[in-house]
Order: structure tokens, then sequence, then C-alpha cells
């Protein structure tokens, strides 16, 4: 959110979040991109104070993928919810299951 980004919904233990809308960001792969690496920074900075706490080494994985995308309110007359949908939004889950093999 920092960088301009949308949390878009929590799944399980996944977090997802988009740029670009729904207000336009210029730059919003950069700003992406910046978010990804302020998160590992910080989890790397709270590994370091949990070290001395024994607890153990957390990581995570992102995945990140840019192109179009349809977004908007999605559902029926009794639930709705804002979110994108489309190939490219599949491709960064894809990235993000890839990173497990590949750190």
């Amino acid at each position: 959110v920092a960088n301009g980004g949308t949390l878009d919904k929590f799944i399980g233990d996944c977090i997802m979040a988009i740029w670009n809308a729904p207000t336009s960001l210029p730059h919003h792969e950069r700003a992406a991109c910046q978010s990804a690496v302020q998160m590992q920074t910080a989890l790397m900075k709270l590994g370091e104070t949990w070290a001395d706490e024994s607890v153990p080494d957390i990581r995570f994985r992102i995945g990140l993928n840019t192109s179009r995308v349809m977004v908007g309110n999605y559902g029926c007359e009794f639930r709705v919810n804002y979110t994108v949908l489309g190939d490219g939004v599949n491709l960064a889950a894809r990235l993000e299951a890839a990173n497990k093999e590949f750190g």
C-alpha cells in the first residue's frame, strides 16, 4: 500500500495485491518491485531479531507479472468482489509457486 498498491485479498497464506487499479499509477511495475524488495528486507530484519529469541526462520515467495487484465467488481447480486482476472493473474500465481523450487 505504501507504494500505491491495493490489497486485493488474502487467499490462505497468500496476499494478493494489485497496482495501477483502481486508479492509474505511473510506473506501477517499479512500485510493485519496490514493494517486493521492501517486504523481503523487512522480513530479513525481523529474522535477525527473532534469531535471538529462537524463532524458526520464516521465508516467503513472491510472484510478479505485468499484463492487461480485467479489473472490477465481479460476482452476483448476493456477493460482489473487487478483483482482477486474466492470464496475467494466473502467470503471477505460477511464478510465485515456481519459487518453491528456485528460491
